[in-house]
């Protein structure tokens, strides 16, 4: 099979997904749950600026590049706000997003609570060079329509809480709102697949085990996504932390012939400044194609005078 055919069936293969829900896939959302969640948004009332690169199935062609740029922090006692943008390239087809967040945060007894929602601007498109692709037919009217391009808003809603700074619970529910703003309806194959299948939804929860006179902490925890058109997913994960941070290591087991291993590894270099690098490998077949994904975080945090209570930074 040609490049160009896998670059256009991979294009394709993405587009249909990606009209359900454009939400990237991040390794690294055990330390940073606001890659999902706006429920995250200033909940530790520190400023933080992140940037994030990806590189899906490495050394196979048309596999996901993704660039991301993301700010949140806190505003007064009760208010977070953050932003992002985000750049994707699968194949032929290009997807940015524009993401703002808005999050009220509170506390009941020993619960601190964060409830957000992020509305995001989606544009993708298909490159119109695939149009004069030999392997494609002419006057093809669902690929004619992405060239075109599809402007899409779209709405999350989020749910964070941290219970007697030990155990975190989380809830996003993406697609929460959506709709087309260009010329073209919203196509009804995604939203009768999404209704068959149940809401679309992220559920973190985990337990943070804190040993300082041995100078360590662990976080196990459990993820679980449901998205139409995409395989039911549940990770487990376990986090370690060392040397005040200065060592951060963390694994993730996503069990079943769609599933991964993953490995993630950093440091907090100074009181502001994180690093971290992840890789994952798949259990099915296609994993013999490519070379594995790569995703590298940077950050930098400006700490609140007040105590953080933050779940999972």
């Amino acid at each position: 099979m040609t490049k160009a055919l896998l670059t256009l069936v991979i294009g394709l293969a993405a587009s249909v997904q990606l009209f359900s829900q454009e939400a990237a896939s991040f390794s690294q959302y055990q330390l940073y749950p606001i890659f999902y969640n706006p429920g995250v948004t200033g909940f530790s009332g520190d400023h933080e600026f992140l940037v994030n690169a990806r590189k899906g199935q490495a050394n196979f062609p048309g596999t996901p590049v993704t660039y991301s740029a993301l700010y949140h922090g806190t505003v007064g006692d009760k208010l977070g706000l953050g932003g992002s943008v985000f750049s994707e390239k699968i194949g032929d087809m290009t997807t940015t997003k524009i993401q703002g967040n808005y999050a009220f945060r509170f506390r009941l007894q020993k619960a601190q609570i964060g409830i957000g929602l992020s509305t995001e601007f989606i544009n993708s498109r298909v490159d119109a060079s695939v149009l004069s692709n030999a392997l494609v037919n002419p006057g093809d009217e669902l690929l004619e329509d992405r060239v075109d391009g599809h402007q899409i808003f779209d709405a999350t809603a989020g749910f964070h809480m941290l219970y007697d700074e030990k155990l975190f619970v989380a809830l996003a529910i993406p697609n929460t709102i959506r709709t087309r703003l260009d010329q073209s309806p919203v196509d009804a194959a995604p939203v009768a697949t999404a209704a068959k299948e149940g809401a679309n939804y992220v559920f973190h929860f985990g337990y943070i085990m804190d040993r300082p006179a041995n100078g360590f902490s662990l976080i196990p925890s459990i993820a679980i996504r449901n998205y139409a058109n995409v395989p039911f997913q549940v990770d487990l994960n376990v986090q370690g932390r060392f040397i005040e941070d200065k060592l951060i290591a963390a694994l993730t087991m996503r069990p079943g012939t769609n599933g991964i291993a993953g490995f993630m590894i950093g440091s907090q270099f100074t009181k502001n400044t994180r690093v971290i690098y992840s890789y994952d490998i798949a259990f099915g077949p296609f994993q013999q194609y490519h070379a594995g994904s790569h995703e590298i975080t940077v950050s930098y945090a400006l700490k609140s005078k007040k105590p953080a209570a933050d779940a999972a930074n």
